[in-house]
C-alpha cells in the first residue's frame, strides 16, 4: 500500500456508509489544520481508501477517519491497508499508540479493530452519541 497525503476524501462510499465519518467538507478543513495528518491509500496504482489521524500527544494519535472504497470493500483490503499504516505512522511517524472509535452497533468496526489488535477502552452513551472507544498499543 502507498500512503500519499491528501487534502480531501475522493473516495466513493454508498449512502448509508457516509454516516460512518465526517462530512466531506469538514474532512477537508481539518486537513489543512495543524496535527491532522489525512492520506490516500493507493493498491496496484488504484485509490482504494482514506485515512485521517489527528496528534493529540507526542506520538498518540487518533483515527479520525479510515474508509475504503465501496468497490473495494469486502476483499481484505481494508485490513491489511489499516495494518500497514499503523506501520507506516510507527516507521514515518514515531507512532505509539492509536486511538479510535466506532458508532455502537457498528459490527463490521468492531470486528476490523479487533481483528488488527485494538482493545475496548470504555463506551460513551449518552442521548446524541453512542460510540466505543479503542486503543491500539505499538510495540
Amino acid at each position: 500500500m502507498l500512503f500519499k497525503r491528501s487534502e480531501s476524501i475522493k473516495i466513493y462510499l454508498l449512502p448509508e456508509q457516509e454516516k460512518q465519518i465526517s462530512p466531506k467538507e469538514r474532512i477537508k478543513s481539518a486537513c489543512a489544520e495543524p496535527g491532522i495528518f489525512a492520506f490516500d491509500i493507493f493498491h496496484n496504482e488504484y485509490l482504494v481508501g482514506f485515512v485521517m489521524v489527528r496528534e493529540y500527544e507526542k506520538s498518540e494519535y487518533f483515527l479520525w477517519n479510515y474508509a475504503v472504497d465501496h468497490k473495494f470493500q469486502n476483499k481484505g483490503i481494508g485490513t491489511r491497508a489499516l495494518l500497514e499504516f499503523i506501520e507506516f505512522m510507527k516507521t514515518s511517524y514515531n507512532m505509539k499508540v492509536l486511538t479510535t472509535t466506532y458508532i455502537w452497533g457498528n459490527e463490521h468496526a468492531k470486528h476490523v479493530y479487533e481483528k488488527i489488535g485494538f482493545t475496548q477502552t470504555d463506551v460513551v452513551d449518552e442521548p446524541d452519541c453512542h460510540e466505543v472507544n479503542m486503543v491500539y498499543k505499538c510495540e
